[in-house]
């Protein structure tokens, strides 16, 4: 009977050694192999730049020893396409291994030819710089009993944005992430980035603000003698609410409230949403930085003349 576990180890050794000669021999041998890989810059002129978005990727074959070809870092790295010879407009440009070039040289290992696309279509723009505003897009909720004093300016209150002439052209102002606090009790300062415009190429210097939030107690007023407005009244008909005025109290920032003019306040009730008893829904128009915190009547009733 055969032993064949009489010098295991020896045995064991010999195989990995076989294995392992058979594989240096195997990769350093020459293969072609085709790819799929990213295109990763698409390289014009300094002063221009591209104005739509490009293929994501480029099927290739390259050739290269089997150690090269079984490396990713020349994978991830993708693929340069030289298009400086471009002038501004739309192109039809042929690929070929004279101008799709590996973003990564790795000795040994060369791109020999395009699969797919054979050509891929560019839009050529003007690399454009432009000065922009910048406008917080932030929704504050303070907790009760508080309210918001202001919000300052962005610092910086402008950016620069920087994309084809054919784009940032048409932003007068960039906007910062859509931000909503809520439970504030406390003045703040945030770091907000900025909402990139939509676009190929386009980016924004620098790509983040700082805005701060000033907290404060909130302050009461009371503002007598509103008059209610009466809208879509029947026609020809003179409806008279009763009460014809009402008592608003209102909350906000002190410094704010104290100079807010009673002309801002508008108490109005609906005719067509009166109720069988003959009363309507009061409804109270301020500004949005202030909140209603009581007001004499819920509701009106109308009456005809």
């Amino acid at each position: 009977m055969i032993k064949i576990f009489e010098h295991f180890w020896l045995k064991l050794m010999a195989l990995v050694l076989g294995f392992m000669l058979w594989f240096h021999v195997a990769t350093e041998k020459i293969y072609n192999y085709q790819v799929l890989l990213p295109i990763s810059e698409i390289v014009v002129k300094e002063d221009l730049t591209l104005a739509q978005s490009p293929p994501d990727t480029v099927m290739v074959v390259v050739s290269g020893t089997g150690k090269q070809i079984l490396r990713k870092k020349w994978r991830e790295r993708g693929v340069r396409i030289i298009a400086s010879q471009l002038r501004i407009g739309r192109h039809s440009v042929e690929l070929s291994a004279s101008n799709v070039l590996l973003a990564y040289e790795a000795s040994g290992i060369s791109l020999e030819d395009i699969i797919a696309p054979g050509s891929i279509t560019l839009q050529v723009d003007v690399l454009s710089e432009v000065q922009v505003d910048v406008r917080p897009d932030i929704i504050t909720e303070p907790a009760s009993g508080f309210a918001v004093g202001s919000i300052s300016k962005p610092e910086p209150a402008q950016v620069t944005l920087i994309g084809p002439r054919s784009i940032v052209g048409n932003h007068p102002a960039v906007f910062t992430a859509h931000k909503e606090l809520s439970g504030l009790r406390n003045s703040i300062s945030l770091t907000l980035p900025l909402a990139t415009p939509e676009g190929y190429g386009i980016r924004l210097e620098p790509d983040s603000v700082r805005v701060t939030i000033d907290v404060v107690p909130v302050k009461t007023r009371i503002f007598e003698n509103i008059p209610i407005v009466v809208y879509n009244a029947p026609p020809n008909q003179n409806v008279v609410p009763q009460p014809a005025s009402i008592r608003i109290e209102l909350t906000g920032s002190p410094t704010e409230i104290d100079l807010l003019n009673r002309n801002a306040l508008i108490a109005s009730a609906d005719y067509t949403q009166i109720n069988g008893g003959g009363y309507s829904p009061v409804k109270i128009d301020c500004p949005s930085r202030f909140r209603v915190k009581k007001v004499s009547a819920d509701s009106v009733l109308l009456r005809t003349n």
